[in-house]
């Protein structure tokens, strides 16, 4: 049936299932979520669409993957409020700048918050900062001030960035990182996206998120003393 409710399989501590929950908020769409534990997959899980991974969206019959695919869908199939500018150059610069966010500081954060090996914690606070200062120097070359990434309201830049924000929490809870305060802008946005209502009222509760993490923290700090790498982001 067409009113058939979306399913959104999700996991708490992935951005990128964040990212999907926002969009559908920001459309006034009430979904379905199911947790999945990233650990100890479900057999039944794996079967899916997405091989196991998270996001995935199932709705009238159909399975769709990953959130990126997943955010177009909902746009072009709930248009308004628009998530996309309106302008094609805007919409190709909005495209543009997620294939950036996802190459370079999604995984920079995710690899600095998971780290459980201190030696390597410099090397990967020195990548986190760099790619914050890139964002700062890319707000400024955009004429960035404060607010939302374009318009008045959210957008899929601002759904795409969000959850890393949130997750922020866990870098200043593990490793006591913060935004380095002269990166203005992008401390702006960060705090625009947090008081966001649709980024709240789907943002996990902190002390849960925390917890998820400090399980998963231990699970790699038994593989790193196991001598074996597992792979926290895209690219390791």
């Amino acid at each position: 049936m067409d009113n058939e409710r979306p399913v959104l399989y999700r996991a708490i501590t992935c951005n990128f299932c964040h990212r999907s929950e926002i969009a559908f908020a920001a459309k006034g769409i009430e979904i379905e979520t199911i947790d999945i534990d990233l650990v100890r997959r479900p057999e039944w899980y794996g079967a899916k669409a997405s091989g196991g991974s998270v996001p995935l969206l199932e709705w009238n019959g159909h399975e769709i993957h990953p959130s990126t695919v997943i955010n177009e869908f909902v746009e072009e199939n709930w248009p308004e409020p628009a998530l996309f500018p309106d302008d094609p150059f805007e919409r190709a610069a909005a495209r543009s700048w997620i294939e950036w966010f996802n190459d370079g500081p999604c995984p920079a954060y995710e690899r600095r918050l998971m780290n459980v090996r201190p030696e390597r914690d410099e090397m990967l606070n020195d990548a986190l900062v760099g790619a914050l200062e890139e964002m700062e120097a890319k707000l400024t070359a955009r004429g960035y001030e404060s607010g939302y990434w374009h318009g008045d309201r959210l957008g899929v830049v601002d759904a795409t960035t969000a959850p890393m924000f949130v997750r922020f929490a866990g870098l200043w809870h593990f490793h006591g990182f913060d935004i380095p305060a002269d990166l203005g802008r992008v401390r702006s946005w960060r705090d625009a996206l947090l008081a966001d209502p649709h980024v709240r009222n789907t943002s996990p509760d902190e002390d849960t998120l925390l917890a998820a993490y400090e399980g998963y923290r231990k699970v790699l700090t038994r593989a790193a003393e196991a001598g074996i790498e597992v792979p926290v982001a895209k690219g390791d």
